[in-house]
């Protein structure tokens, strides 16, 4: 009887980690440039094969990179991307990628994230000062005529090395994505990709999971029921 218990007790465990990652995605429903996790299970035992007792590991995230749908703002400072790649952002711990291309100046007038992270050019920072700002669609940042900055965008080798640091914001923090400059980005001024979270799917996703962590409980506590009368049973004959 403990080897199904141990079963539904894994079975629980996964649905977590699934609601988990949905409620993630869902929370980021309206973060422009969000990717989607998926999760997927590993499981190991200590004798081997897959059977009820197999351990199950940590989940493993990967992040859907599919497109999203480009939404036109009309602010200069709001950028997509075309194709692949990521704008480079310094955080307070390093640097982080993002698709995420809602920028702003802040009191300084140096561009930064709405997280207040600052974005990198090719040079560093970039600082603003004027009145004329145009982005063209390789990056360049012309102030009055004058070119100021270009964004820098870069691309991964293996992308599903990264990690997802949360409002769009995603990480490399053992160097082993495979970091190298994007030679020709595509580069959209005054508009947005929006998340390709799929909403309605991902709510769906939630109700079939909480339902499924139910009917796994009950079963829990059926076999628990069965053995604590079987037990019953046996002291009797005793």
């Amino acid at each position: 009887m403990i080897y199904g218990l141990a079963s539904m007790g894994k079975e629980c465990i996964k649905q977590m980690h699934l609601l988990d990652t949905a409620t993630h995605n869902v929370a980021n429903v309206n973060t422009p440039g969000f990717k989607a996790e998926k999760v997927f299970f590993l499981e190991g035992s200590s004798a081997g094969g897959g059977s009820e007792t197999a351990i199950v590991k940590e989940p493993l995230l990967r992040i859907d990179y599919s497109p999203a749908h480009v939404q036109k703002t009309g602010n200069v400072f709001d950028v997509a991307l075309g194709g692949d790649g990521f704008f480079v952002v310094e955080t307070k711990t390093g640097n982080g990628y993002t698709r995420n291309g809602r920028f702003s100046l802040n009191s300084e007038g140096t561009l930064v994230t709405q997280n207040g992270d600052y974005v990198l050019g090719t040079s560093g920072r970039i600082t603003i000062s004027g009145n004329d700002v145009q982005i063209d669609e390789k990056g360049a940042i012309r102030v009055d005529g004058g070119t100021v900055g270009s964004l820098k965008v870069v691309e991964f080798e293996k992308p599903e090395m990264l990690s997802n640091a949360g409002k769009g914001l995603l990480l490399d923090p053992n160097d082993t994505a495979g970091l190298k400059d994007k030679e020709d980005p595509a580069i959209h001024s005054g508009c947005l990709e929006l998340s390709n979270v799929q909403a309605i799917r991902e709510m769906v996703n939630m109700i079939r999971i909480h339902r499924s962590f139910e009917a796994y409980q009950k079963t829990m506590q059926t076999l628990q029921d069965q053995e604590k009368l079987s037990t019953t049973r046996i002291g009797r004959v005793g």
